[in-house]
């Protein structure tokens, strides 16, 4: 285990005193350079909690750098097998209590929950828990098995012996309230957030540098698929939706070509790359497998639409990146998406509506740049406003 000491963040008061401030230990599911998932969010959150909170963070995998911005003490959580990390994750826990924190928040770290829980007498801590999204979607096939019911099992019994349940945005705090059968008087909303100085716009130059390196025409409508790969994503509707669109009237009539451009990896992928070598829609998808976090801004940024088709969602992130790349996005109404994306906000599906959601996405290919690039600015001023980075370290600090 490795305990790096960040030091006191500039300007922050002592941790000692009066003025002392509240210490919390932010769990970190997996951080490393070439994460493909959303963890890569995470430090920017943290260097901005690190102005308001003492911060230590708690890595479970991966490979963190020896220091980030904001934290003031950085640990590595030991052990590779299910007993080695159980053990790690107990020694972790032992040394925070030593260095004075007794407050966590997690995400999606199940084994660091079930230790805290079983370690709280002895440490007296505090358990803020986030949980999004409907885990119950699946595709028709797929059975309730021993293994998912078991998990399913685990995930309430840990909601309701943690101190407060923590998601967002707010269509979902009664709906993961009723999931998981906890009182409303322990729920609290947090949102996501994104860092829009990471995730922003090209200019004309650099986006059109970017679309030749990435193999894309000037003449196509490029329409980007960020999500991990499954059923519960609507990765089944992808194929349908290009056909409907680069079959499209419109399509045909202006002469643009339409490519569906897919990052991202999961049970799906067979499936996927079986329809796109299809002879008549190979040249219309493009599939690039899993993409990591730190690649993706380019990829917002050189689109000129992002769909998605969810039927299952939570506080969708794919969102946050792609309206702070002030890229359009059409999307389902799926969770908390319609609270993400406002709503006045024209190009929202059903969820399951190919029909809208292609209609949608015929509707964007026929504006001018001009008018998608002014639909984008509006979407780029509601992330920056809504979901910075300060705005919910200030949140999460109104948690503590």
């Amino acid at each position: 285990m490795v305990g790096v000491p960040y030091g006191r963040t500039p300007g922050a008061a002592s941790s000692a005193g009066p003025a002392a401030r509240p210490r919390l230990v932010y769990v970190v599911p997996h951080l490393t350079d070439d994460e493909s998932e959303h963890f890569a969010h995470i430090p920017a959150l943290l260097a901005a909690l690190g102005t308001r909170v003492d911060v230590a963070a708690a890595v479970e995998r991966g490979r963190p750098p020896a220091r980030l911005a904001g934290v003031r003490l950085l640990l590595r959580v030991p052990g590779r097998s299910t007993i080695a990390r159980l053990l790690g994750t107990a020694l972790t826990i032992h040394r925070l209590s030593r260095a004075g924190y007794r407050t966590y928040f997690l995400r999606y770290s199940t084994l660091f929950v079930i230790v805290l829980i079983l370690t709280r007498p002895l440490y007296r801590h505090r358990i803020l828990l986030w949980r999004s999204g409907l885990p119950g979607v699946r595709a028709p096939e797929q059975a309730r098995t021993v293994r998912l019911r078991a998990h399913e099992s685990v995930n309430k019994i840990t909601a309701r012996l943690v101190h407060c349940m923590v998601t967002g945005p707010e269509t979902m705090v009664p709906l993961v309230a009723d999931l998981w059968g906890v009182p409303r008087h322990r729920m609290r909303l947090l949102y996501n957030d994104v860092d829009a100085g990471r995730f922003a716009p090209l200019d004309r130059a650099a986006r059109g540098e970017a679309r030749t390196r990435l193999g894309w025409a000037d003449d196509e409508f490029v329409v980007l698929f960020v999500h991990r790969l499954s059923y519960r994503k609507g990765v089944r509707l992808l194929s349908p939706l290009v056909d409907a669109v680069a079959e499209a009237p419109e399509a045909q009539a202006s002469g643009v070509r339409v490519r569906l451009v897919v990052a991202g990896d999961g049970p799906e992928r067979s499936r996927l790359e079986r329809e796109a070598a299809d002879a008549a829609r190979s040249s219309h998808m493009q599939l690039l497998g899993a993409v990591p976090n730190r690649d993706l801004p380019r990829l917002y940024a050189a689109a000129d639409a992002v769909v998605m088709p969810s039927y299952e969602e939570g506080f969708p992130r794919v969102l946050l990146e792609a309206m702070a790349s002030g890229t359009p996005v059409v999307t389902t109404d799926a969770g908390g998406s319609v609270d993400v994306v406002g709503s006045d906000y024209p190009y929202v599906a059903p969820v399951g509506d190919l029909d809208a959601l292609a209609g949608h996405l015929r509707s964007l290919m026929t504006t001018t740049s001009a008018q998608r690039q002014e639909l984008g600015q509006r979407l780029r001023h509601r992330a920056q406003s809504e979901f910075s980075p300060d705005r919910v370290a200030a949140m999460l600090h109104g948690l503590l």
